[in-house]
């Protein structure tokens, strides 16, 4: 059997360059086997996403850039100022922004959403500058998007350290997301009132409590060990 010495995928024997990764080769080394190659199929798969995440990432440059400059200009010739579209370029420029962590610090969790949290920050704290007298950004925005970043960390680690990923971890998720509304209220309240009155978060946290009993029962008892991607097919 030949295979190419470069990516590894099995070649025909009349063949001399390979139909994957076009590397020619000669009568000589045509014949070398599979486990003296430094590079499989894998590694050919895993540097086309990274080149299409690459792609991805320079076309969203060039949309989130040109975005800026239409709103900007725009801005500029109805009001003769900069208005809104303070807002409309600073929330693109961090969408942005967070779409480059995503894309390039792939799969790595403690840099993406450390980032991810500081750029909102800082996108919410630009839009309170944006806003005088209104300060609402040490109030509401700072403990509020920490808590929503800490209910997302809390389920990306029980994803990962769960031995069977099913409906165990859309309960958990819906318990976690139902402290984030208790925990938001009573910050609004404080900001608002100064007074803590939990009314809306508890009829929340109520309502999503039986689902996730629902889904704790379906995941422990009916479909026990049963795979969260195998009900979606992915």
């Amino acid at each position: 059997m030949s295979y190419c010495i470069n990516c590894g995928v099995e070649l025909q024997e009349d063949l001399i360059s390979c139909p994957l990764c076009g590397f020619v080769v000669g009568k000589e080394n045509i014949t070398e086997i599979i486990d003296k190659s430094e590079h499989y199929p894998s590694d050919i798969i895993l540097l086309h996403k990274k080149e299409t995440r690459r792609h991805i990432w320079e076309l969203s440059g060039i949309i989130t850039f040109s975005g800026i400059v239409v709103c900007t200009i725009v801005d500029l010739v109805i009001h003769k100022k900069l208005t809104w579209s303070l807002y409309a370029d600073t929330s693109i420029l961090a969408s942005w922004i967070c779409l480059t962590l995503i894309l390039l610090a792939f799969k790595k969790y403690f840099l993406i959403v450390p980032g991810l949290l500081v750029t909102v920050l800082i996108m919410l704290f630009l839009f309170n500058l944006f806003s005088p007298p209104v300060n609402w950004f040490y109030g509401i925005a700072i403990p509020v998007t920490i808590a929503l970043f800490v209910s997302v960390t809390i389920i990306i680690l029980l994803w990962q350290v769960a031995h069977f990923r099913g409906f165990n971890i859309l309960a958990i998720a819906f318990l976690v997301l139902s402290g984030f509304c208790i925990v938001s209220e009573v910050f609004i309240d404080k900001y608002i009132s100064g007074k803590v009155d939990i009314r809306w978060s508890a009829i929340v946290a109520v309502s999503i409590l039986p689902i996730a009993l629902v889904l704790l029962f379906v995941h422990y008892r009916m479909k026990k060990g049963k795979r969260l991607d195998s009900y979606f097919h992915v």
